[in-house]
């Protein structure tokens, strides 16, 4: 696959939209013949540690370590709940950072045509409807049951 396809990003979590959102984002790519990142931001402690020098090196390196150890957990739980989906994104992202603007971010920097996430049928969640409002792209909602 070459970075000259489209792709789509599908913003996940570790809730039960996960499949459905990236099953439906799998198969949008397939159709679209499009790359597929599967992206996940997590409250990095670091992050709020970056701009503050008060905390010092030594704190901003524990926070970075245990940043580290979030995304290795956070990537083991995902990896096999994407496969068992039947999807086969082109990356699986952990990122630390807010999510609504770490995902518009990305989206700009990796100039994506589509964002897929999910909602449940009964409510538009604010993360949603931040993405949908601030999202430099289409956004595709996948609805789900609660």
């Amino acid at each position: 696959m070459s970075d000259t396809q489209p792709l789509i990003i599908a913003a996940v979590d570790t809730s039960p939209f996960l499949e459905p959102v990236v099953q439906r984002a799998h198969n949008m790519a397939e159709c679209l013949q499009a790359r597929l990142v599967v992206l996940y931001v997590y409250p990095a402690r670091s992050a709020n540690l970056i701009n503050d020098a008060s905390y010092g090196d030594i704190a901003l390196r524990s926070y970075e370590e245990q940043d580290l150890e979030e995304e290795v957990k956070i990537r083991a739980d995902l990896e096999p709940r994407i496969e068992a989906a039947g999807a086969k994104p082109s990356a699986l992202e952990v990122i630390g950072g807010t999510p609504s603007q770490t995902v518009v971010e990305q989206i700009e920097k990796r100039q994506a045509g589509l964002l897929v996430v999910g909602q449940p049928k009964a409510r538009l969640g604010s993360l949603t409807t931040k993405m949908v409002k601030n999202a430099p792209c289409d956004v595709f909602i996948v609805r789900a049951t609660e």
